[in-house]
């Protein structure tokens, strides 16, 4: 574990747990039941809390997993009945309830508990502070209590939000505010929903604790259609990552092309320096960048010898089949041009509009060497793999025309750090290799089948 994540959980835990020794003082200094009912009501909610928590929808948060439950309304809802010293209470048994219950390793249990806790008190320093700031001359309206409320609801949520994002930051080595805002975008909406119905609930829960039930329903909507909502996108892209898979295996031994080609283009695109979402949607356009391929019959996509003018332009159209398939979900259409560039060159003979230079995205120009990369490594049914540094070679001496020098460069890094191939691999291959040179097909050894064009950058070995 990074002493730095070790310090943030560590620091975590010994607020947290302070901040409960300090609720426990104040719950017992204070009488915050004045009737059987009203501990029966808080009974029923701390059960509906560990219920809620036990049932979040998960979600991916660049490449770690986050979840969103209920649990923040039923935890406004204490605080704004029964003081910020239950809710505290409250919001801790919930998540580590669910965490033990879960199996949860016990430093990631302890850290959620105090995150919890911390994220309550701050919600019901927030909710006390507005009302001691709020004008005494004058008594207090429905207005300022609402807004009092809200600003709880909000403090409640960015709290969490921040103390999780900070851990995860460390893990995806992201900037923390880069982090926030990525949480805050993918669970604002869904939040703003919870802390609404929370404000309400609390409001009808003063005429009597019944009334509130009449939210309950709208509560578990915004539940399920955010549920569903997450649900959905993960099918689609879990549904389409299969596909890919599958049509890897038409052509690829292994099955296991886009998948690695994905993770090489994540590495290299964090090596050149690229924003972590950046680098995550180039890895999520390289999962699924031969989709397209689906539109182009095995006779073709499998054929050892040259193709013709006809074959040819039905093999490059996988292209632009691939975005238009990609172009019906929202999570991909923002990134379409890396999957439409990542067959053009930086001279502009590629296709399929010939773009060069810096008109090629960048994701486009990482993917276009990684791809070749692997397929050059990669046995195929009608041809062998060749050595990694022979590949690696193969696209130094394409760079200028073809691939973009930085990025050959980046990958050439990242394959000395997987010990993938030696530092001196240009004086090991001198010494075991025969020339190079181009001939308008893919990367294949001698006495081999040429690989089909159209697919891969147009380099091969004799």
């Amino acid at each position: 574990m990074k002493r730095s994540l070790l310090v943030t959980i560590v620091l975590t835990w010994i607020l947290g747990l302070g901040t409960l020794g300090y609720a426990a003082y104040v719950f017992l200094r204070s009488r915050p039941f004045e009737t059987q009912a009203e501990a029966l009501f808080f009974s029923v909610l701390l059960v509906l809390a560990i219920i809620a928590e036990m049932k979040p929808v998960p979600y991916t948060l660049g490449r770690a997993g986050k979840e969103e439950s209920l649990t923040i309304a039923i935890v406004l809802l204490v605080l704004f009945s029964f003081g910020w010293s239950l809710a505290v209470f409250v919001a801790g048994i919930s998540v580590l309830t669910a965490d033990i219950i879960a199996n949860r390793v016990y430093y990631k249990a302890l850290f959620n508990f105090s995150m919890y806790i911390l994220a309550a008190a701050a919600a019901g320093v927030s909710y006390d502070a507005l009302h001691y700031l709020s004008p005494t001359a004058l008594p207090p309206s429905i207005l300022m209590e609402i807004l009092a409320r809200f600003a709880a609801g909000w403090t409640y949520y960015l709290v969490n939000l921040s103390l999780l994002m900070a851990v995860l930051s460390k893990v995806q080595s992201v900037p923390v505010l880069r982090m926030i805002i990525w949480g805050f975008r993918d669970s604002v909406m869904v939040n703003l929903a919870l802390v609404s119905l929370a404000v309400g609930m609390s409001l009808l829960w003063q005429l009597h604790p019944l009334a509130a039930v009449v939210l309950i329903p709208p509560l578990f909507m915004a539940k399920m259609g955010y549920e569903a909502y997450t649900r959905l996108r993960t099918e689609a892209e879990d549904m389409l990552a299969t596909l890919a898979d599958l049509l890897d295996q038409r052509d690829d031994v292994t099955g296991q092309h886009s998948r690695r080609v994905a993770e090489m283009c994540y590495d290299v695109a964090r090596l050149l320096g690229l924003p972590e979402d950046e680098a995550l949607a180039i890895r999520a356009i390289a999962r699924v960048h031969d989709i397209g391929k689906i539109a182009v019959r095995d006779d073709i996509l499998l054929k050892p010898g040259p193709l013709t003018p006809g074959e040819l332009k039905m093999m490059q159209a996988h292209v632009e089949v691939g975005a238009r398939i990609l172009s019906h979900l929202t999570v991909y259409t923002p990134h379409l041009s890396i999957l439409l560039q990542h067959h053009e060159r930086l001279d502009g003979r590629g296709y399929p509009h010939g773009v060069s230079g810096e008109e090629i995205h960048i994701g486009a120009r990482i993917l276009a060497a990684c791809d070749a990369f692997d397929t050059m490594t990669s046995d195929r049914p009608y041809r062998r793999r060749i050595p990694e540094q022979d590949a690696l070679a193969e696209l130094y001496d394409h760079v200028g025309t073809q691939f973009d020098p930085k990025v050959v460069e980046a990958l050439e890094t990242w394959l000395i750090h997987k010990r993938r191939i030696r530092p001196d691999w240009r004086v090991q291959r001198s010494l075991s290799t025969s020339s190079l040179h181009i001939t308008g097909r893919a990367a294949v050894p001698s006495k081999v089948e040429p690989y089909r064009p159209g697919d891969e950058p147009a380099v091969r070995l004799p």
